[in-house]
């Protein structure tokens, strides 16, 4: 009897692991294979932007990718949106978290809501510095009055240490400095921090390797 109540459990929770199970989209099934160290990074960063969003009733999240941070972002909140122009990293994150809503769309300009949370990682570096003031207003358009946003994006110092692959697709690195000034002109308020890995810090920004600023209050 004690080795089929054994069974019983162990089938349990292999269906249980089955039913969960994640698969990785394109990019972090690249990521994970070959720099596996930074899906802890990652991770953190999306830790992070939780804990500073609180409670929230709805998150966007623009720059979704594959919806590796869906997960982290979505405990603390009612509903989760994420919006992303890459089509087969969309439909991962589609089939891991159908429970969720995601939108296949180039964000920029565009209005999905009124949400009291955006979150914006690894992003901004990507978008041309001749429309990095539509990505803010964007940002700032899909927030109510009382919404946070928080942004990520690698730091310009240091650029020295990217891969190749990075050097390519950064087209608008930023210093800590040049984030808050752009961010001040449509928040009054601006919290900074750098994170060197998996640490959260606000130390000398010229030593952090990512920057993320949590932005509030809404001019």
């Amino acid at each position: 009897m004690a080795q089929l109540d054994e069974k019983s459990a162990w089938d349990a929770t292999t269906k249980l692991f089955a039913d969960q199970s994640y698969k990785f989209g394109p990019h972090w099934s690249f990521n994970f294979r070959n720099d596996p160290k930074r899906l802890g990074f990652v991770l953190s960063r999306y830790k992070f932007s939780s804990k500073m969003l609180g409670n929230r009733s709805h998150i966007l999240e623009l720059g979704c990718s594959d919806g590796i941070g869906t997960s982290i972002l979505a405990e603390n909140t009612q509903k989760y949106t994420g919006v992303d122009l890459d089509g087969p990293a969309l439909e991962g994150a589609k089939t891991n978290f159908a429970e969720h809503s995601f939108i296949h769309d180039d964000f920029m300009g565009k209005t999905y809501g009124s949400f009291d949370g955006v979150v914006s990682l690894d992003v901004v570096e990507h978008i041309l510095p001749e429309y990095e003031n539509l990505y803010f207003e964007t940002v700032v358009k899909n927030l109510t009055s009382n919404g946070i946003a928080v942004i990520g994006t690698p730091n310009i110092t240091a650029s020295p240490y990217a891969s190749k692959a990075s050097e390519l697709g950064h087209v608008n690195l930023f210093t800590q400095e040049r984030l808050i000034s752009k961010l001040k002109e449509s928040f009054h308020q601006v919290l900074p921090f750098g994170i060197n890995d998996e640490i959260v810090h606000t130390g000398f920004s010229s030593m952090a390797h990512y920057l993320v600023c949590v932005a509030c209050h809404k001019k």
